[in-house]
């Protein structure tokens, strides 16, 4: 009988990694482990940088992406990032859905999912909020989430560093005075060289910022020079 329910827990395993990676933002770093809690409810996480390039591979991307799925089938997402948008301004997106799944056939694997509307969100660490998104007045979006328009580039950067490391918790809404504590746990892949892929795209980012804010035909100082 153990046996059987080790067979059952390992395929279970193997099917909600399958689900976990479905959708998964494409980065060129990516953390995937599965952690036990200390309770009976384990979860499958995935960690990873977000860094997106546009047209001729100038970044306009740059942060954290967590994907939590527990074994009742919730999926939570959370994102944390910069956004160079049409107007060259940077902004930085904070955003939580939540997501039920459910298995409707193993072979092939086919789920259905149904996106769960959320009241507010936040991120504690060491007992304090280090994040905190609130329901927007779209009502056909059902997570939550906050911008910031002001650029606090070294606050911002250690966020992003944090939400990769893991080490917190997620606290989620659904109702006003009901929440679910989600408990992300340590990236025991972590390691100092793996944030040369973040601060790589922040670099390119606000390079690409400079460059589009620099008006069209301007001749630089060290052009200038060569010319004639």
């Amino acid at each position: 009988m153990v046996l059987i329910k080790k067979i059952l827990l390992f395929l279970l395993s193997i099917v909600f990694s399958i689900i976990l990676l479905i959708g998964a933002t494409t980065s060129y770093a990516k953390d995937e482990f599965d952690l036990d809690t200390l309770e009976t409810n384990h979860r499958l996480y995935t960690i990873e940088w977000i860094d997106i390039a546009g047209q001729y591979g100038k970044k306009f991307v740059c942060g954290t992406k967590v994907s939590i799925l527990d074994y009742s089938g919730k999926k939570y997402i959370i994102e944390y990032y910069y956004l160079l948008k049409n107007n060259n301004k940077i902004v930085t997106i904070f955003d939580v859905n939540a997501l039920q799944i459910s298995i409707e056939s193993f072979e092939p694997v086919k789920t259905e999912k149904l996106k769960i509307k959320l009241f507010a969100s936040f991120i504690t660490k060491d007992d304090k909020n280090i994040l905190a998104g609130m329901r927007g007045e779209d009502n056909n979006y059902k997570g939550v989430g906050a911008e910031y328009k002001e650029l606090d580039l070294s606050g911002n950067t250690e966020l992003f560093k944090t939400l990769y490391q893991g080490g917190y918790n997620l606290d989620v809404y659904v109702m006003p005075n009901a929440s679910t504590i989600v408990p992300v746990g340590e990236n025991i892949f972590y390691t100092k060289d793996s944030e040369k892929t973040l601060l790589n795209c922040i670099d390119h980012l606000l390079e690409n910022q400079e460059k589009e804010s620099q008006p069209k035909g301007e001749v630089s100082l060290e052009n200038a020079k060569n010319v004639g």
